[in-house]
């Protein structure tokens, strides 16, 4: 499966405005030599992903993705990357113009976050919420990849 992505930096939004939207704890974790496990808690109810993405340009990547088992998502865990934090986040689900916004926000102690749309091709057209403060695009900044922000953390600037 094709996932075509647009990744935007923002201001972290009031919580007063995020308390409107649906919303998931997300606890992701990178493994060795590939892939992630990823536990997605919603309304007290995890679900367990394994995931191998494989790049095709900046945009458009080919993932293979498996729910698995919480018992699956503890053996995998035992091959993490030991280079790499688990990311934690909080994911909103924000529809807006007929499309399905996801904003991850990495705690109250940063002044920023990341704001993610999912797309048909890499040419389909898009509105950015207008109720959100857009710095910059980042899909083509590596430092913005969860992958990185494992190693990293979470690049407030």
């Amino acid at each position: 499966m094709f996932e075509i992505e647009r990744k935007f930096l923002i201001l972290r939004p009031d919580e007063s405005l995020l308390s409107n939207f649906e919303f998931s704890s997300i606890e992701q974790t990178y493994l060795l030599p590939e892939g992630r496990v990823r536990a997605r808690t919603t309304n007290g109810n995890a679900v367990y992903t394994h995931t191998v993405k494989t790049s095709v340009t900046d945009i458009t990547r080919i993932e293979k993705e498996r729910e698995v088992t919480a018992e699956e998502y503890i053996e995998l865990l035992k091959s993490a990357d030991p280079h790499r934090i688990s990311v934690k986040k909080t994911r909103y689900i924000i529809p807006f113009a007929g499309l399905d916004f996801e904003l991850d926000d990495f705690g109250a102690e940063y002044i920023h976050a990341l704001l993610e749309i999912e797309l048909e091709s890499e040419e389909q057209a898009f509105t950015l919420p207008d109720f959100i403060t857009v710095i910059r695009e980042v899909t083509e900044e590596k430092e913005y990849r969860n992958s990185v922000i494992a190693k990293k953390g979470f690049p407030d600037k």
